[in-house]
């Protein structure tokens, strides 16, 4: 049996192939993808190649025939609704079927409200007993006269799902599921980063930055804004009047510099890898600094007016992680970004690969996080208490 996970970017599309048996080796491919495919204004016939490319190379691989797969994407005009439900019990027990039937009616209430969209992830992000507050639900039943659910749902518009859709099933491949790249990314490597209570990470795209903001393990912030990496790449090039060629080429020796940051000299080609022609361009590594900083600045600051993010209580125990292509320019220079931010403790670069991108989708596939309830169809197994909580919904 392959499982397989496709996730679509506007710089790269990935997929990756993990063996739920012992026939291969888990096996990862990515490619460029070409700047006008943008998957909200769906170029179906550019699309459709590179699927055609990633599949049949894959099978070649692994000597297996693709049915089906999952797909990872980040959309612009994606949904983030946080619902309040609340239901009196009048002080008796509460059962693991009353916790179903609220999660139920919840997302029927969505779902009804938003019928242009489909729900693809449900995350509970409180269980309020009376006026006790947990983020788990205890194992103990409880009786209380108020239960309430605090649920973030995401939903993607319809319409753009259906457009894939139509596209796999044209190449005979059932869709399973959808699922938010920015969130399954972010809760994965959540992990990483345990010493911290709340967690901020900043995706960086091609033309879109997407923002998650973790209290614990728990989601509580996610958004997107307009501005990617293709941004600061068009900055550089029209400030430094390079072509796109040279620029590229400038933000990869960005990249690879330790110093780059440390002073005001010239670009050297003893320095960092640089072609000779750029370095008689005469540029200037401070000049370059603040082009790279102004962006990432306006970047930081919008991401955080779009979740309307406050520090209300001065926590200075943040930590600011970068994942995402357009990242990468901050490889070795995140921490000079300290110092704007008060309320960061520290500001880290995660370094994104497709096989670090596809394990963490395959990782909510075959790991129960205790607050995302299960929306997806699995193999029945022998299963706990709050996996049998998360995993009606099949």
């Amino acid at each position: 049996m392959i499982k397989t996970f496709i996730d679509f970017g506007a710089y790269k599309t990935r997929l990756g192939a993990f063996d739920t048996g012992s026939r291969f080796k888990d096996y990862f491919i990515e490619k460029k993808t070409n700047s006008k495919v943008n998957i909200e204004n769906i170029n179906l016939e550019s699309l459709d190649k590179k699927i055609k490319e990633l599949i049949q190379i894959t099978e070649k691989k692994v000597n297996l025939h693709i049915k089906d797969t999952n797909i990872m994407l980040d959309l612009s005009n994606f949904n983030s609704i946080d619902l309040s439900f609340k239901r009196n019990f009048e002080g008796k027990n509460i059962s693991l079927e009353d916790i179903q039937i609220l999660l139920q009616e919840s997302r029927q209430i969505v779902q009804e409200n938003n019928k242009d969209e489909k729900i693809i992830h449900m995350i509970v992000k409180k269980f309020i007993f009376d006026e006790k507050i947990f983020q788990k639900i205890p194992e103990n039943y409880l009786n209380c006269k108020n239960l309430t659910l605090e649920i973030k749902f995401i939903c993607y518009p319809k319409n753009i799902l259906d457009k894939i859709k139509n596209l796999f099933n044209k190449n005979d491949i059932l869709i399973n599921s959808f699922s938010c790249s920015t969130y399954v990314k972010s809760l994965n490597y959540n992990k990483l980063f345990q010493n911290y209570k709340k967690k901020i990470f900043l995706d960086i795209g091609f033309k879109k930055t997407c923002i998650a903001v973790y209290d614990y393990d728990v989601l509580i912030h996610l958004n997107s804004i307009p501005l990617g990496g293709n941004h600061i790449t068009s900055d550089i090039s029209q400030i430094l009047k390079l072509a796109e060629e040279e620029t590229e080429i400038i933000k990869k020796s960005f990249n690879q510099s330790e110093t780059v940051f440390a002073h005001d000299d010239k670009l050297k080609k003893d320095d960092i890898e640089i072609d000779i022609k750029l370095v008689n361009k005469d540029i200037s590594q401070d000049l370059l600094k603040k082009i790279i900083y102004a962006r990432i600045e306006e970047i930081i600051s919008l991401s955080f007016e779009r979740i309307n993010f406050k520090n209300e209580n001065n926590d200075s125990n943040y930590i600011l992680v970068f994942i995402g292509e357009g990242s990468k320019i901050l490889n070795k220079n995140a921490i000079y970004l300290e110092d704007k931010y008060n309320f960061i403790n520290e500001m880290n670069f995660y370094e994104e690969n497709v096989e670090s991108i596809c394990k963490s989708a395959n990782n909510i596939f075959h790991n129960n996080y205790n607050n995302e309830v299960n929306l997806i169809s699995k193999k029945p197994k022998k299963i706990g208490f709050f996996e049998k909580l998360f995993n009606f919904f099949k």
